[in-house]
Formats: structure tokens, C-alpha cells, sequence
């Protein structure tokens, strides 16, 4: 995917775990505005793709706190290391927040360009397992 590639979700996101696949496949639909608004509609402004990378970043620390929630009820032994994960990723985009809050044009796509790679390969090669494991105990 490169900067001009509108993200979509898709099965291959899905993770078997209903709450979850529906909070990643809203994640994608606010990653989708943001690279919309700047690569697809003319008349959007910065404006508006500032409120959606707003959304983004809130609708992402409620996914993790839910996701982490669900993994501690269910003593997911890999809890620590998906927490550090979150966590990391968080403290990468407050810098590409503060970017964005100073009208850097480009920090906006910049910011959805790299959620939508973390948020593909986290799901595939982190989230799976999370789902698998927490199907297997409820």
C-alpha cells in the first residue's frame, strides 16, 4: 500500500471475535476519511482531516483499553507484551498528533499512511492469536 491506496478492511482482518472485528473495522473506516479526504475529495480541507485523525487517535486508545480488557478477563498469558505493543504505538503517534495539531498538511496522510500498516500487520500477525485464544476460552 503507498500513500495513494485507500485502505479497506477485509476478511482476512478478521480476528473471530465480534467485538473486536467490528471496533478494527471501524478503525479502517476512519483511516479510509482521513486518506479520503486528503487523496480522494477535492473540497475537503485540512479541517476535516484533522477532526478524523481526532477520531482516529480516540477511537484507538478505546480499542486497546477494550481489547486489553477482554484479554485480561480471559488471562491471555501474552497480555504484558501486547500491552508494551499498545503502548508503543501510542507514544509514535503523539508526535504525529502534535504534527498534525500545527497544520502540518502532510503529517495527517503521513499519520493514516502508518496506522493503516500497523493496524494490518498488528491484526495479522498479533490480533489473530488474541482472537484464536480467546475463542477457545469463553
Amino acid at each position: 500500500m503507498d500513500a495513494t491506496s485507500i485502505v479497506q478492511f477485509g476478511p482476512e482482518f478478521y480476528v473471530g471475535v465480534g467485538e473486536i472485528d467490528d471496533q478494527h473495522q471501524r478503525l479502517f473506516d476512519i483511516v479510509a476519511k482521513i486518506q479520503h479526504a486528503l487523496l480522494g475529495d477535492p473540497e475537503a480541507t485540512l479541517a476535516t482531516a484533522t477532526e478524523a485523525v481526532t477520531e482516529l487517535l480516540d477511537y484507538t486508545r478505546y480499542h486497546f483499553s477494550h481489547e486489553e480488557a477482554l484479554m485480561a478477563a480471559a488471562a491471555y498469558p501474552g497480555l504484558a507484551e501486547h500491552q508494551r505493543l499498545h503502548q508503543s504505538l501510542l507514544a509514535q503517534v503523539n508526535d504525529m498528533e502534535l504534527r498534525v495539531g500545527l497544520g502540518d498538511d502532510s503529517a495527517a496522510l503521513d499519520l493514516s499512511v502508518f496506522l493503516s500498516h500497523w493496524l494490518i500487520n498488528h491484526i495479522q500477525a498479533v490480533d489473530k492469536k488474541v482472537g484464536a485464544f480467546l475463542q477457545s476460552h469463553s
